[in-house]
């Protein structure tokens, strides 16, 4: 979704203009008046009064919606940011989740947690470690090969059981 295609964001941008263009007329028309007045040598309190019948009620109604217009425009650009993840993230939402209970319901531990990863990345990640080990010299050729042949087992066991699953599940008629 593009920036300009987010509606809220749009919704935001659009109640953010007109409000706060209605807020600066309603303010610069209400100055203009208290300025005429003091100028004049007019009561300026009475003009006030005479300013604010008509006026204040509008003036309430567009800085409520300048007021929304902020609050969805920043809640959408945060919601479109970038946010880091990582363990210590992690640690500081679920930390922040333990003493305030109510935050526990916005999920911020596992928005920010790191992704598990996946078989084949566990797959990769675990002969990168073989390859390392046996190139430091710390296991031999003979013990390297046998633990490969045991990680593409595993593999190839882990992709049987799922497509036992995935079959009975079918025949089961679940989807």
């Amino acid at each position: 979704m593009s920036l300009l295609r987010d509606r809220l964001l749009g919704l935001s941008v659009v109640t953010l203009l007109l409000s706060g263009t209605l807020l600066a007329v309603v303010l610069g028309y209400g100055a203009l008046v208290l300025g005429s007045a003091f100028v004049t040598g007019a009561s300026v309190v009475g003009a006030a009064f005479e300013l604010a019948v008509p006026w204040v009620p509008l003036a309430g109604v567009a800085l409520l919606g300048a007021v929304f217009g902020s609050v969805g425009f920043v809640y959408a650009l945060a919601r479109r940011a970038s946010v880091p993840r990582g363990g210590r993230v992690q640690r500081l939402a679920e930390f922040a989740e333990r003493t305030y209970p109510p935050l526990r319901k916005l999920g911020l531990s596992e928005a920010v947690s790191e992704p598990e990863p996946s078989p084949e990345e566990k797959a990769q990640d675990a002969l990168e470690d073989l390859k390392r080990r046996y190139v430091a010299g710390e296991i031999d050729e003979r013990e390297f090969e046998r633990r490969v042949d045991r990680l593409v087992a595993n593999d190839s066991v882990d992709d049987a059981r799922a497509e036992r699953e995935r079959r009975e599940t079918l025949r089961e008629g679940r989807y």
